[in-house]
């Protein structure tokens, strides 16, 4: 879980961020909707998604709500090709510049499959480090 004092450090550095690098945040409604069809966020990235909103973080543009859906529909689908993605169980929340989903395993790791050079690369050992690194 994203402690509090962390929450409160993301939260006042994502507002001095500049326009244009973040998505809105989400409102409950919106989360709700997307869990009825894709399942639960996780807490932490729930919290990020509802507070933040999402955007840039480090090198990489995570997704927003709205952006979600579409990488979720097409990430599962792509899970189910003989040649696909091996990492099914984590919860992917945007794709880095080289088109390798990035997402959230069942342990909180921030993980990248490598579709290139092949497997699962850790970015970080856990959502919070992985947005105050970001920041």
């Amino acid at each position: 879980m994203i402690s509090d004092a962390s929450k409160r450090s993301i939260l006042e550095r994502w507002q001095e961020r500049p326009t244009g690098i973040s998505y809105p945040p989400a409102s409950e409604a919106e989360l709700e909707d997307f869990e009825s069809i894709h399942g639960k966020i996780p807490d932490d990235f729930r919290w990020f998604l509802e507070c933040c909103g999402s955007g840039v973080l480090g090198s990489e543009w995570i997704d927003g709500i709205d952006d979600l859906y579409a990488s979720h529909t097409k990430f599962y689908a792509e899970c189910q090709l003989p040649d696909g993605w091996t990492t099914s169980e984590m919860f992917i929340i945007g794709w880095d510049g080289g088109g390798n989903p990035i997402g959230i395993m069942p342990d909180g790791a921030v993980v990248a499959e490598d579709h290139d050079f092949g497997g699962i690369h850790t970015l970080s050992p856990s959502l919070e480090a992985f947005i105050l690194a970001g920041l």
